[in-house]
């Protein structure tokens, strides 16, 4: 179930994020992502009300319908968890969908930790970045802020390291959509010689 939301100091969760057009899954119909781009408005008009009393009614209305909805999937995933190997590959195929995924993650009911998700994107995409003669490493993850090193990538060739870079973000943008930051810092350089 999401915590509580204080539209005055908090960032309400951003469902574009769930089935934004840049990293939809490729079955997502475009009305969910119309639906969720709608809904980012509807809240930012919230946000934005000038009566205090009004901008308050809607906060409750929309943690009151957040906490409904919640209740409600965590107890669809609670019986799914609850249905043993047949629920497991159900459970893969739910997790499989942008939006299901997303959807979890407003709630806070994703059942993969973000590391786990994290470090998933970054083998998924490893293949692509090994057949360019590059490769990639987690250096952190901390306070869901994400750095990761390209590594062997072409330095002659600025196109490729940007092509690269861009993969990465993707597969990340993917897989770990709560992620607050991200930063990609390339090539390692190989260490000095000492010269006598």
């Amino acid at each position: 179930m999401p915590p509580d939301l204080n539209l005055e100091t908090e960032a309400p969760p951003r469902f574009t994020e769930c089935v934004s057009p840049a990293n939809a899954a490729p079955g997502t119909p475009a009305d969910s992502r119309q639906m969720a781009a709608r809904l980012q408005e509807l809240i930012e008009q919230i946000q934005n009300q000038p009566n205090p009393a009004g901008r308050a009614l809607l906060q409750e209305c929309l943690q009151s319908l957040l906490a409904f909805y919640g209740d409600g999937l965590a107890r669809v995933l609670g019986h799914i968890q609850d249905s043993g190997a047949e629920g497991t590959a159900v459970l893969d195929r739910l997790l499989q969908d942008q939006m299901v995924s997303g959807l979890l993650l407003v709630h806070g009911l994703h059942p993969v930790p973000l590391e786990a998700r994290l470090r998933a994107a970054l083998e998924k995409v490893r293949p692509y970045m090994q057949s360019h003669g590059g490769n990639i490493e987690l250096l952190s993850l901390e306070s869901e802020v994400a750095r990761v090193r390209l590594q062997g990538a072409c330095k002659t060739c600025p196109s490729s390291t940007v092509t690269l870079e861009l993969a990465v973000r993707r597969a990340v943008e993917e897989a770990c959509p709560d992620l607050i930051a991200f930063e990609v810092v390339g090539p390692a350089e190989p260490p000095a010689e000492n010269i006598r």
